[in-house]
Order: structure tokens, then C-alpha cells, then sequence
């Protein structure tokens, strides 16, 4: 008994100990607080190949490209975006157990997994969608979307593909029994495509309210306006999912960006309009990169970087970075693996920053080309849209603590005055800065606690 005893304190001990020493490394404690790395186009496999690399660089959660059926052959990158059924696979980017083997990995490494949806519509042709998506009375007839402000033709229109019935309960009951099949697998989250064009219940669709899992995180796509009076549509998307600010992203703080200028507005659209978190920005997205006419085509990462900066330092918004496949519009296929530049200290240490200041808030400052975002009690994030050189900011609301900094990216001296914050960016123009126990202190520190948590275990 007395050898069962010690061996059973031996390994509480264990457990005990690494919890205490990998605590200083924790991501952020939900998507929503966190950073989301979009691995598009990747197959599983190579995301799970990542993990480490992932969750170094700070993010909480990777998201996939849609796991729904499709041909398992080589496609274009668009093709994910026309499913033939609403089961798991098979599609280029693996199958059902590739899915689930890369959740049981992502949850033993403290990550989380999104899964795109396509809910609005399947594959243009009825030919080769699956036998219970062939029937046309599954869908709106309407035709093409001709006007993008008649919120009807919105919600029933369609935009390339065939637009489903989502009111109806043969085409929602589906999607609820897909999403359960992903929860089984291990997936956290759920990325909806097209957001806008599925409607509420207020509308008349109760989809939204039928299939979607308040256990699991929700975010929607929605891109410029509902083709409605927002006023009234985007409070009722949020009481079901956080959606994508893109107004913000792609127009004011990319837009911005692409012309060395830091965007004057310090919050997003919707956030400023319905004083909610439910939002989530982006330096750019799948759309700005890869469709035609793009509003980050041709635009280099440096400026990418510095714009998810701006986006990432937002207290309890979470940011999308997208990782960029090789080639754009027909030239970029699926599978692929994208590009690493994820790890790239100027994006890793925006990540850190991002969960080390969660729960402070933030305060945003612009001066021609530079952006100062500073934390309440905390830190800043600087950036310099000119990339390298000497600036003086100012320190929003005082809220950066004064004193003198290490820039983590660039290791440069910055000073912090109640009012200024000075010093020089690197060639990546971004600065992090921000004061945190030496990693001897912070593992001094959880020792203790843990030696006592063990003392008051042996009683």
C-alpha cells in the first residue's frame, strides 16, 4: 500500500509540475480571445505536421478549408467552395480519420481546430452533387443575384452556384447532423461561408437557429453589408455567431496600409456601431488574395504583416492570418501546403502579445504612417507603414506603463513617456512592447507553487 501511495503522489507530482512550467506558454483561453491561423488549402496531415510551429507563433486555433465531399483528385482552390454532399470527406485535403487524428493532436498541444462550412449552396452542376442533393426541389430558383442591395435576392439568389433552400427543413437538418459529425470528430469551431446569404429567423429562416452548436465556436462570413439594414440583421447574426468585419480589414486598415498610411479608425464597423466583440478582423483573407482583382493581390507580406498588427492587437478580437498558397485565382490548386512566413518573429511575437494582454484594454492612435495601439496597465504595439525608422507616438490614454522596453522583434531600446511612446522599427516596421517576467523567474515562480500545492498534498 505504502508503494502504491508513493507512486500515486510520484505522478500527481508530475502532473502538477508540468502544469505549473508550461502555464507561462498558455494560448489565449478561447478562439475568441485568441488568433486563428488559416491554413488554406492545406491537406491534414500537414497541418498536423505543423502543431509545434503553430502553437510557437502564438496562435489558438488553426482553420481548415471546407472538409466537406468534393472530388479527391487535384483542384482548383475554388472548387472546395462547391461541395457535392455534407459528409466528411473525402476531398484533396484527407479524409474523416486524417480530420480527427489532426483535433486529437491540436487538443494534446493546447490548440483548437475551425472547419469552413459551405451551407449556402453546393456545386453549380446537379450531375455530380450527391443523390439527396440532386433533387431541385431542394433549391431557390431564383437566379443570379442582380442587385446587392435587395437583401431578397441575397438570401435567394445565386452567386455562381446553386443556392440551397435553407428554410427548408430536408436542406437544415442536414447541416445540423454535419456539424454533430464534425463535434465528434474533435473540431472546436465552425467557419460559415457566406454567411450573408443564408437568412434569419426574423426572416423567415430558422437555420441558423437549428444547426448551429452554442458548445462550439461560430463565426460567419459576411462580407461588406447584408444587403439590408444592418442595423437590425447584424445584432441577429450575433446572437448566434461572431462575424467577419471586413469593412474594417480589407478597407480601412489594409486599405490604408497599401498606401504607407495607418488607418484612422481605431475599432471596426461593427464594433463601433453595436459595441460588441463578436467580430473578427484580418490583415487579408482567401478572398482578397486569390480572387481576381483582389484587394491584396500584388501586395507584398511586409504590408500584410503590418496590417494584421494593427488588426491582432485588439483586446478579445481574434485576427485571421492567412496563410498564402503558392499562385493566385486558377493557379493556386488544392492540396498545397502555404506559406511558413507565419513563423516569422514579427508575427509570432503580435501573437504572444495579443494573449499576454488579454483582458486589457486597448487605446489606437494614428499619425500619418504610424499606428500605436496601446494596452491599459500593459503594453503597445507600434507600426510603422514605412517600415524601418525613428517615430514618436503617442501613448493612447496613457495606458502603456511608462519605462523602458526591448522591442521583441527588432531587440531595439524604446522609451515610454505618459504621453509619447519612442524608438526605431526594423525592416518589418512593427514593434511589440511589452514587459514580462524572464522565463527563470516565471519557472521560480510556478516551482513554488508547485512545491506547495505538494506539500499540502502529502498533508
Amino acid at each position: 500500500m505504502m508503494m502504491q501511495k508513493t507512486n500515486k503522489t510520484r505522478l500527481l507530482s508530475l502532473l502538477f509540475l508540468l502544469t505549473w512550467l508550461t502555464s507561462a506558454w498558455a494560448q489565449a483561453p478561447s478562439i475568441q480571445e485568441g488568433t486563428i491561423l488559416h491554413c488554406f488549402d492545406w491537406k491534414y496531415s500537414d497541418i498536423k505536421a505543423e502543431l509545434d510551429n503553430i502553437k510557437k507563433a502564438g496562435f489558438t486555433a488553426v482553420q481548415t478549408s471546407p472538409a466537406q465531399t468534393n472530388n479527391t483528385d487535384t483542384l482548383m482552390w475554388y472548387d472546395l467552395y462547391r461541395p457535392h454532399n455534407t459528409e466528411v470527406g473525402p476531398n484533396p485535403l484527407g479524409t474523416k480519420e486524417e480530420l480527427k487524428a489532426l483535433c486529437d493532436a491540436a487538443h494534446a498541444k493546447g490548440l483548437k481546430v475551425i472547419v469552413d462550412i459551405i451551407a449556402n449552396h453546393t456545386e453549380g452542376s446537379l450531375d455530380i452533387v450527391a443523390d439527396y442533393w440532386k433533387n431541385i426541389d431542394l433549391y431557390h430558383t431564383l437566379g443570379k443575384v442582380s442587385n446587392w442591395n435587395d437583401r431578397y435576392q441575397v438570401t435567394h439568389g445565386e452567386i455562381g452556384m446553386k443556392d440551397l433552400k435553407t428554410e427548408d427543413k430536408r436542406v437544415y437538418s442536414k447541416f445540423k447532423a454535419y456539424v454533430q459529425k464534425l463535434k465528434a470528430l474533435g473540431v472546436d469551431g465552425c467557419r460559415w461561408d457566406a454567411a450573408k446569404h443564408i437568412g434569419l429567423p426574423s426572416e423567415g429562416d430558422p437555420f441558423w437557429s437549428m444547426v448551429i452548436d452554442k458548445t462550439m465556436y461560430n463565426y460567419g462570413e459576411i462580407l461588406n453589408d447584408t444587403g439590408g439594414d444592418d442595423s437590425k440583421l447584424i445584432p441577429e447574426y450575433m446572437t448566434y455567431m461572431s462575424i467577419t468585419d471586413s469593412p474594417y480589414g480589407t478597407n480601412n486598415v489594409l486599405g490604408s496600409a497599401k498606401n504607407h498610411q495607418a488607418t484612422p479608425y481605431g475599432s471596426g464597423n461593427y464594433t463601433k456601431r453595436f459595441n460588441t466583440d463578436k467580430v473578427v478582423y484580418w490583415g487579408e483573407s482567401h478572398d482578397t488574395y486569390c480572387n481576381q482583382g483582389g484587394e491584396s493581390v500584388g501586395v507584398s507580406q511586409d504590408i500584410i504583416d503590418r496590417a494584421y498588427a494593427v488588426a491582432a492587437s485588439h483586446n478579445r478580437i481574434p485576427a485571421l492570418y492567412f496563410s498564402r498558397p503558392i499562385g493566385r485565382g486558377v493557379g493556386a490548386k488544392v492540396p498545397q501546403k502555404g506559406s511558413m512566413h507565419f513563423t516569422s518573429k514579427c508575427v509570432a511575437e503580435v501573437n504572444k502579445f495579443h494573449n499576454a494582454m488579454n483582458g486589457k484594454p486597448d487605446y489606437y492612435s494614428a499619425d500619418g504612417s504610424v499606428a500605436s495601439i496601446t494596452r491599459k496597465g500593459g503594453g503597445a504595439i507600434i507600426v510603422n507603414f514605412n517600415g524601418s525608422g525613428t517615430v514618436t507616438v503617442a501613448n493612447g490614454g496613457s495606458y502603456a506603463v511608462p519605462g523602458t522596453y526591448t522591442d521583441q522583434v527588432s531587440g531595439n531600446q524604446w522609451t515610454v513617456t505618459a504621453t509619447t511612446i519612442s524608438g526605431q522599427t526594423d525592416n518589418t516596421g512593427i514593434a511589440v512592447l511589452k514587459k514580462s517576467a524572464p522565463v527563470k523567474s516565471a519557472l521560480h515562480s510556478n516551482v513554488k507553487n508547485y512545491k506547495a500545492r505538494m506539500r499540502k498534498l502529502k498533508g
